[in-house]
């Protein structure tokens, strides 16, 4: 988690929480993945997140999301299906860099965010029960301080119990410098960047020193499928 602390962040409490579910709710596709947070064991023996299944051993679903007039909500691959398309159309691409808490992809998003929620919530009952794990979202790279905030009281609105976000790349960057088959651990001391292309923005982190910096650019691979398919 980044050290930036927000006033709807909830503190972890020893006796209370128990896991850590990590969402990633991408421009193209979401995933997620949870771990037990390992309050007394030693960093060298705590296990290895655990990738959720959003049904049909599922691990990643399309970020789609389609309301229909009785505010029923369907999302993922069931936003496609021919009977639901035929009530209200489908959503996607609706990520975007939060602006306005009450604007139409704003409040798309959050209803996005209850619904994956809601999701991961009702595969996993025995596991996820109220009040015994937190969330933890990540951003684009690029995205200021600002942009992070809004998009924390966005969590929050949707029923998250939102305990911190952090950088996509960052994550990424992290990931990579515990895993030796990546290469990052022998060779971080010489320097070391981590790219993460999604379909949105192109985000990176490196080493400057004794910092980590974290960047990032609006330039993902939807725009170059937008390009490649503008003549065709």
């Amino acid at each position: 988690m980044e050290e930036k602390r927000y006033d709807w962040v909830i503190t972890p409490d020893k006796n209370k929480h128990e896991y850590v579910i990590g969402i990633d709710f991408g421009h193209g596709e979401t995933s997620a993945a949870y771990c037990p947070i390992g309050w007394d064991t030693p960093r060298g023996e705590m296990k290895d997140p655990i990738d959720l299944d959003f049904g049909s051993n599922k691990k990643v679903i399309p970020s789609s999301i389609c309301i229909t007039d009785d505010d029923r909500a369907y999302i993922g691959t069931d936003a496609f299906l021919s009977e639901v398309l035929k009530k209200s159309k489908v959503n996607v691409c609706f990520k975007q860099k939060p602006v306005d808490i009450n604007g139409d992809k704003e409040r798309l998003m959050i209803r996005y965010m209850h619904e994956v929620y809601k999701l991961i919530c009702a595969k996993n009952p025995a596991l996820f029960t109220k009040g015994n794990h937190l969330v933890y979202i990540a951003t684009p790279s690029g995205w200021d301080d600002s942009a992070k905030n809004l998009y924390g009281r966005m969590a929050k609105e949707a029923g998250l119990p939102i305990a911190g976000i952090t950088s996509e790349s960052r994550a990424a960057f992290v990931k990579a410098q515990q895993d030796p088959s990546s290469g990052l651990p022998q060779y971080i001391d010489k320097g070391a960047i981590v790219f993460d292309m999604g379909s949105s923005t192109l985000d990176f982190t490196y080493l400057q020193g004794d910092s980590v910096i974290d960047f990032g650019y609006d330039c993902g691979a939807s725009f170059v499928e937008k390009s490649i398919y503008a003549n065709k």
